[in-house]
């Protein structure tokens, strides 16, 4: 898994608020190869994205372009039209953020700009439940 990844949309965790950048990219998606998606069976689906430190949920798309076995995450998710506190997710970046997927451990954290700075980790996707899938994930 590759996280961090920037979106033209948006500045790092900004501008989710804007309609007009929403419009172009409403929700989080992972890219992985068509090899990668079919093997998973999560083709266009959304799934839990699970690494050793922490898991997230994000929607499936598929690019020739990506390496098999390669799962490429967006930076920053959140969603400013969720519910805010910490019972309710923090505006759901608790459920959607690729930094729930980074460990932060002293080893792995750049103190120098107080992030994780190891970006390439194992992970595993799985199918979200059907009941889940059918609500419109998150």
């Amino acid at each position: 898994m590759f996280t961090g990844v920037r979106e033209d949309e948006y500045f790092q965790t900004g501008g989710r608020h804007i309609p007009e950048l929403r419009k172009r990219k409403p929700e989080p998606i992972l890219f992985v190869s068509p090899t990668t998606a079919a093997r998973a069976g999560v083709v266009g689906e959304w799934v839990a994205v699970e690494s050793p430190t922490g898991r997230i949920e994000i929607k499936v798309g598929v690019r020739d372009s990506m390496p098999d076995g390669l799962v490429r995450i967006p930076h920053g998710w959140w969603r400013p039209e969720a519910e805010w506190g910490l019972d309710r997710k923090l505006s759901d970046a608790l459920r959607l953020a690729d930094a729930m997927l980074c460990p932060d451990d002293e080893d792995y954290l750049d103190r120098e700009q107080g992030i994780p700075h190891l970006k390439g980790l194992p992970c595993r996707i799985a199918k979200l439940s059907q009941r889940k899938a059918d609500q419109g994930a998150p």
